[in-house]
């Protein structure tokens, strides 16, 4: 049975334009959710409860999918991708109309999504690194991003007064212009992200790292420079509109624009998965701590350090060290059956005769 006339269901065959937005779009949010499961099951691999950054990384794949089924109805159902005259000949001036909505919608959840991968970011460096400069550029950061969020949201809803004469251009009111409205979003984006990317760099330059976390934590950065990138160019494309084909004309932005959120959750992602691939992979290569002895602790990650015998309890986490038993150490674990609990001051207590083996007797690896 053919396709009912004025979907624009049919035109997909010669839609190159929305084929490609659709590929790309599909692929790479796959990839998105995979990141998302790999960094929530490290989560549980290392015994932690979710914390902030993981909460606004996953609302920010949630809105993104919701930005993927816009985009799918502007293909399928408003022919983004082709040019206006077949749009209008085939779907009539409601097509346009649709269009105008669902762009809007789609604004609205794009600048959501930056904004939630930002933060996310941005509040797992105050989990990361505890220096007190980096802690405080983070929570400016973290005040401009918020900020900006809350500016471009309600000059993007407001664009319109009333809101609905944007996609009824014959009713009475009057909007600014898209052009300058789109240019200064993607600017400030592009340097924002330039500012958080490097932001933490001076602490990960003297990192001793392994190897293959080194190769990893580049590629987090190759992706960071990437995703600046693409914002670069969305401001190229934003400067030249087409407003009298705007159909055709938008899909090559919104294909930029999805890009740019969707890299930026995987960027986002990446340094929490190594214990996830651990798993998988059956190698410890990635969770290396540093390369020999004289890392400190912004170096080495964070890891809880305190088990009883039928319970887990969760201690104040401590950089992650490595320990060796001495004579004594092993005698008091057979004495008290494997009731040992090390706490963050290095002192071993026994749970049946609280005998006490002070840290200088403990020697670490």
């Amino acid at each position: 049975m053919p396709p009912p006339i004025g979907t624009l269901v049919h035109a997909l065959g010669h839609n190159w334009l929305g084929k490609a937005d659709i590929a790309v779009q599909t692929i790479l949010l796959a990839a998105v959710f995979v990141a998302v499961s790999l960094r929530l099951w490290s989560r549980r691999l290392q015994q932690f409860s979710l914390q902030v950054n993981d909460w606004l990384i996953l609302a920010a794949a949630v809105l993104m999918l919701g930005r993927y089924i816009v985009e799918l109805i502007l293909i399928l159902l408003c022919g983004m991708g082709l040019h206006s005259m077949e749009v209008a000949r085939t779907g009539g001036p409601e097509a346009f109309v649709r269009f105008n909505q669902l762009t809007y919608a789609g604004d609205l959840l794009w600048l959501t999504v930056v904004c939630l991968v930002q933060m996310s970011v941005l509040h797992y460096y105050l989990c990361r690194f505890q220096q007190q400069v980096i802690m405080w550029l983070t929570y400016v950061m973290m005040g401009i991003c918020s900020a900006l969020w809350i500016a471009t949201f309600f000059v993007t809803v407001f664009f319109c007064t009333p809101p609905s004469k944007l996609w009824w251009a014959n009713s009475q009111g009057h909007c600014g212009d898209r052009k300058m409205l789109h240019t200064a979003s993607s600017v400030t984006e592009a340097i924002l992200n330039g500012f958080i990317l490097l932001l933490p760099l001076p602490i990960v330059w003297h990192m001793r790292l392994a190897r293959a976390r080194k190769v990893a934590l580049g590629m987090t950065y190759l992706l960071g420079i990437i995703i600046i990138a693409i914002f670069v160019v969305r401001i190229k494309i934003e400067f030249n509109p087409d407003p009298e084909d705007p159909t055709y004309g938008s899909a090559r932005a919104s294909l930029i624009s999805s890009i740019g959120p969707l890299l930026g959750i995987i960027a986002a992602c990446l340094p929490l998965l190594p214990p996830a691939i651990q798993k998988i992979f059956g190698t410890s290569k990635l969770c290396s701590a540093a390369d020999g002895p004289g890392s400190d602790s912004a170096s080495v990650g964070y890891w809880k350090t305190a088990v009883t015998s039928n319970s887990q309890v969760e201690e104040p986490e401590i950089p992650l060290v490595t320990s060796t038993q001495p004579p004594m150490a092993k005698k008091l674990s057979e004495l008290a059956h494997g009731q040992i609990k090390i706490t963050s001051d290095w002192e071993i207590h026994s749970t049946r005769n609280s005998a006490r083996v002070d840290r200088d007797s403990v020697s670490q690896g």
